[in-house]
């Protein structure tokens, strides 16, 4: 449940701290005191999309905090447990909102994604507003509901239709793109061809261009090649040359080191090592410039293949082992190509396969879901007649439909509100109060279900008065023993029959808009249901019948 609600800086909330009981809390006041501002706030606590325009004006952010009892859910205390996030028997959740229109989700103090926060507060606390009531005029909303209800007793049966449904799609998908595909893959074909035929005859090897490079440049540059390497030679070689000169050199250093006791031993060594170097140097010059011989038409042939090479490389806007590679890709997709109409044929025959798995599948969830349909319908009866919807009748009407992620069929609550008048779809004939009785119908029936310890009412007895709305009272006090309620209202019923009355009112301080909550009880509370039951001028009368009404309700 819901303990404390700490709201700054939110809407024309200034701040508000709200201490929230077990049981039902009603929310009275006037319209536009900040009533349905506290709902937003709380609703921000559940992951609502958060927006500039919640945080008050001249402020750089709105803060909102609840402190949820967790105690007696097993199933957010996993939830934590597996995220990592400290707990005890309590869970304080805080939502802080920019002016930039971002915010802040944290759970203990630790910082969650907003998807987190929703996949967690969803366990704990229910939001129904008015416009969730519409959502029942939408058939897709009531087939939910009934898997809802099962509680999970075909679930595996619906995963693996859903997995076999998500195979199916994309096997439809690729025969789309394929079937899409194949005029301009045939003109396409053409082309690959080409390029395939063209770098093909290429005959193009891994690393030849950086070895052809070397050759072109050797014999561009065989002249001056020759001469340096004559060069470099006779300087190790010539009479009076710099070999003769260092182990001359080296020589007398080994007697200068020999009188000085080893001190240039390091330095004979040394250049002993660059005589053995120069040594070698010379044998393998003297071997490179004999073998440096020029040969034009050799030239012209690799400078020829070079200029193929680079213009294959402009072409296609890849270098060589690029090139290399986009022969292996051509091929591939020549390939497949070629064999596209044997690929349709077999992803047909795939399709058709998955199609009748599909069938199946379908057909068990089908059969599983009108078990349960059943007794939804008997629960739903049996909470509208108490509703004061007595000659009511409704049957939940399942129509086959081509597979979709959700079945073969849709579901349709048909409501006949009156004995005699034939079955109708719920939005061709339920009024806004038969509306709002039978989402309460529902509330009370998934009360247990889903095992959320808060649910809040925004104003789910529109459209209803007089005995009607004592009923949908004593429903929300009946859901009240099961878990905590909070509601809005503006019915008598509903505000004698609460556990607990907040007043929401709002006035000016300091030339500014602020939001106040007082808890009624007592003469307090009796004025306020006066003041509801007469809407404008409360008199002795109207306070008597809100003492009587009270009064009665305690007793029940």
């Amino acid at each position: 449940m819901l303990q404390t609600l700490s709201i700054r800086q939110f809407a024309i909330i200034e701040q508000l701290e709200i201490e929230l009981k077990q049981g039902l809390t009603v929310l009275s006041g006037e319209t536009g005191a900040g009533k349905s501002i506290i709902i937003d706030a709380i609703s921000q606590l559940i992951g609502a999309r958060a927006s500039q325009n919640l945080v008050r004006h001249g402020e750089n952010k709105a803060v909102v905090e609840g402190v949820f009892d967790i105690d007696h859910n097993p199933v957010v205390q996993q939830m934590l447990d597996a995220k990592g996030i400290d707990r005890d028997d309590f869970m304080l959740v805080k939502r802080e909102i920019m002016k930039s229109g971002k915010s802040i989700c944290r759970i203990n103090n630790q910082t969650v994604t907003l998807n987190e926060l929703r996949t967690i507060m969803q366990e704990l606390l229910d939001i129904h507003g008015q416009h969730e009531t519409q959502h029942l005029l939408k058939p897709k909303y009531h087939l939910s509901l009934l898997d809802e209800y099962s509680k999970g007793r075909y679930a595996a049966v619906k995963q693996q239709y859903q997995t076999i449904y998500g195979k199916y799609r994309k096997k439809q998908d690729e025969l789309k793109r394929l079937e899409r595909q194949d005029d301009s893959l045939l003109q396409r074909l053409d082309l690959i061809k080409f390029q395939h035929h063209e770098l093909s005859q290429a005959k193009l090897v891994t690393g030849e261009k950086t070895v052809m490079t070397e050759d072109i440049n050797r014999l561009r540059n065989f002249e001056k090649l020759n001469i340096e390497l004559t060069k470099a030679v006779g300087c190790l070689s010539n009479e009076d040359n710099i070999l003769d000169k260092l182990f001359d050199f080296t020589e007398s250093l080994k007697e200068v080191d020999d009188i000085l006791s080893g001190q240039y031993t390091q330095l004979v060594e040394e250049t002993q090592n660059t005589y053995y170097l120069l040594e070698d140097a010379k044998h393998r010059l003297h071997d490179e410039m004999t073998g440096n011989d020029y040969d034009e038409q050799t030239l012209n042939e690799l400078e020829e293949r070079m200029n193929l090479i680079q213009q294959l490389e402009r072409k296609y806007g890849v270098d060589h082992d690029g090139l290399i590679h986009l022969i292996g890709r051509l091929e591939t997709e020549i390939n497949q190509i070629e064999n596209l109409e044997e690929s349709t044929s077999h992803l047909k025959e795939e399709i058709d396969a998955l199609y009748e798995q599909l069938l199946s599948a379908g057909s068990i969830l089908s059969k599983e879901r009108r078990k349960d349909a059943h007794q939804l319908r008997n629960d739903i009866l049996q909470e509208i007649h108490h509703l004061e919807m007595k000659s009511a009748n409704i049957e939940l009407a399942f129509t086959k439909t081509e597979p979709s992620m959700d079945g073969l069929e849709v579901m349709e609550f048909m409501i006949s509100p009156n004995k005699g008048e034939p079955l109708k779809s719920l939005y061709k004939i339920a009024s806004g109060g038969e509306l709002s009785r039978i989402m309460l119908a529902l509330k009370s029936i998934f009360a247990e279900n889903k095992g959320q310890t808060a649910i809040l009412f925004d104003e789910v007895d529109t459209g209803v008065s007089g005995r009607v709305a004592q009923k949908m009272a004593e429903k929300m006090k009946a859901i009240a023993k099961h878990m905590q309620v909070i509601c809005i209202s503006h019915l008598p019923q509903v505000a004698a029959i609460s556990d607990h009355h907040l007043y929401i009112e709002k006035h000016e301080r300091d030339e500014r808009t602020v939001t106040s909550v007082t808890e009624l009880t007592g003469a307090a509370k009796v004025n306020e249901v006066a003041r509801m039951i007469s809407g404008v001028e409360v008199t002795p009368l109207t306070l008597e019948h809100a003492a009587e009404l009270i009064a009665q309700n305690k007793k029940e």
